[in-house]
């Protein structure tokens, strides 16, 4: 991401300089200005209450302006109760998405008996140790009834194991939860990578589930019905790039009765809004991510906002008293429980990160940063520190990740290479970076990388296409089919050079060089660009400066959650620091709206 984003930019300066000239108000202008800027770091709106520079005098004077109103009816400009200025867009997408989620939050019921639940999730659980499992179970039978579900949990929690069991529940008891006999489920994810991992990750779970129940079972025939293609929520919501527009939304519903949106996180105020309101009434809406992770990049951060807003693990007292038949982890909410009480539940066993890894992100969770920097020092190897304080120092880290990480690069140079198993070995190692440009950012890392794989493979560093060469796409092509985020190899063939993606599915395509859209050298990728992807081991690599905007908690836990098995980090203690001391929070309402 580029830092520029953190200061002014010039179209927050315009539009001060438009409502000045048009308002004839500074103080509107300076107050337009602020939430523009605001929107450009993430923000929805600018916190005025928090910002020193507008005194008592000033909030009242911009809430007698007539371009500013509270939010009744149109106005250019909104001031809220508790003094957030917003614009009239941004403050209708967070009032309306508000409105939207607690409608399908009070319409949920509760059609199934305790009895029924507890048969049916101890069948899809069976073999399992119910300790492990049962905030699992407790999703899986809440599920059933609900509009909206909120499932949130941090790497290797089984989200994906347990969605797969909660579509099982909705398939099977489709009339009872007011949807047809044949619900038709659909698979999405902010990102086509992202969307490919949900795809191939329920492709897993379903040949696992499907082996481990008895023949003849009932739920393998509803395994039949689980979708295998995903899709990005653009997609799905059928985006047309040359109107900028959806064609689904409040007035053309979606045709899909369960929705499933993975890395949920990633999901900004707008989006999230237009995919609210393309649902009908009776269809499902199942969110699932992880709110420590780093949020949007456009303005909001809605997931982390619903979860806050519900509390973690709150059920009201009805549903905790049927879920008591599934398993015995669940509590009564106070009774001024939120209205998404029961419907945001999160996973807390970790099944797959372990040790130094599972520890550190635990660690990350709350904020303890000298817990993190012991983990950093032990003797776990799958936690590791690369003092790493300027240029030089970056540079022969990255060189030494060739030599560490061999076996990759040499599949890569491999002349023989098969397309589809060498993108798999591109999900072995990966370097992700905070920033994009500089010694520390992704753009030097990668010609570095290059250099000492060109020694070893023979090629000239200085030619822009060589064979294993990985890229990422970072602009959507439509018409091609191929969208940012999307991670490629160049491999020699019988064709020459061809570039090769997966495209979602079993296929794989290719395309000339010439034909892709624009796209970055993938050897090391930022932070960012890796959501929604998984790794065997990763390399983090952190900006020196202590005072760096990008430099966070959220940050540095998306990157260490990255990897399955090992991380490292290159940096110097005190960017460490920075990092696990400061937390993003984004200035909105949302969360006060959904109480």
């Amino acid at each position: 991401m580029n830092a520029a984003r953190f200061g002014e930019r010039e179209l927050d300066r315009a539009l001060a300089h438009w409502v000045a000239r048009r308002s004839g108000s500074l103080l509107l202008a300076r107050a337009a200005f602020a939430a523009s800027r605001g929107e450009g770091q993430g923000h929805a709106c600018a916190a005025l209450g928090e910002d020193p520079t507008f005194d008592a005098a000033d909030l009242a004077a911009l809430r007698a302006h007539p371009w500013v109103g509270e939010g009744a009816h149109f106005t250019p400009f909104v001031l809220d109760e508790w003094r957030n200025f917003y614009t009239w867009r941004n403050f209708r997408h967070e009032t309306r998405l508000a409105e939207l989620l607690r409608e399908r939050a009070l319409a949920r019921t509760l059609p199934l008996a305790a009895a029924t639940l507890a048969a049916d999730v101890g069948e899809l659980f069976a073999g399992s140790e119910a300790t492990a499992t049962a905030w699992q179970r407790a999703a899986v039978a809440a599920v059933p009834g609900a509009r909206l579900f909120v499932l949130t949990g941090g790497p290797g929690t089984g989200k994906t194991t347990t969605v797969l069991r909660m579509l099982l529940m909705l398939l099977r008891h489709a009339a009872a939860c007011g949807l047809p006999a044949q619900p038709q489920v659909a698979l999405a994810a902010p990102t086509g990578k992202a969307a490919q991992r949900l795809a191939r990750s329920l492709a897993l779970g379903t040949a696992a589930l499907r082996a481990s129940l008895p023949p003849g079972a009932a739920w393998c025939e509803l395994l039949g019905h689980i979708p295998t293609q995903a899709q990005t929520l653009h997609r799905l919501l059928g985006f047309d790039p040359r109107e900028h527009r959806h064609t689904f939304g409040a007035a053309a519903p979606l045709p899909a009765d369960v929705v499933v949106v993975d890395e949920a996180s990633m999901v900004d105020l707008a989006l999230m809004r237009q995919m609210v309101e393309s649902l009908r009434p009776q269809a499902v809406l199942l969110l699932v991510g992880d709110p420590g992770q780093l949020y949007s990049v456009e303005a909001g951060s809605v997931l982390g906002d619903i979860v806050a807003a519900c509390g973690e693990n709150a059920l009201p007292a009805e549903l905790a008293r049927r879920l008591r038949a599934v398993t015995d982890a669940v509590v009564d909410a106070p009774s001024d429980a939120a209205p998404l009480a029961g419907q945001v539940l999160t996973l807390r066993h970790v099944w797959r990160a372990g040790g130094g890894l599972r520890d550190a992100l635990d660690a990350l969770r709350r904020g303890e940063t000298a817990g993190f920097e012991a983990l950093l020092d032990g003797a776990d190897a799958a936690l590791r520190w690369r003092d790493c304080g300027d240029a030089a120092a970056v540079r022969a880290h990255a060189q030494a990740w060739v030599t560490a990480e061999h076996e990759l690069f040499d599949a890569l140079l491999d002349r023989r290479a098969d397309p589809r198993a060498t993108l798999a070995r591109l999900h072995a190692a990966q370097v992700l970076c905070a920033l994009r440009d500089g010694p520390f950012g992704a753009a030097g890392i990668n010609r570095a990388v290059t250099e000492a794989l060109a020694r070893r493979g023979g090629f000239d560093p200085r030619d822009e296409w060589h064979h294993g060469r990985p890229v990422i796409v970072t602009r959507n092509d439509y018409a091609r089919g191929l969208y940012n985020g999307d991670l490629g190899v160049a491999l020699d063939g019988p064709q020459g050079l061809r570039v090769w993606f997966e495209d979602g599915g079993a296929n794989l395509r290719s395309f000339s060089p010439r034909a892709l859209p624009a796209h970055e050298t993938a050897f090391a990728i930022t932070i960012h660009r890796s959501q929604g992807s998984e790794y065997d081991r990763v390399a983090v690599v952190l900006p020196p400066a202590v005072d760096h905007p990008l430099l966070s908690r959220e940050l540095l836990y998306t990157a260490v959650s990255r990897a399955r098995h090992g991380a490292e980090l290159w940096g110097t203690r005190a960017a460490l620091r920075a990092a696990t001391a400061h937390r993003v929070r984004r200035h909105g309402g949302l969360r006060e709206r959904l109480r």
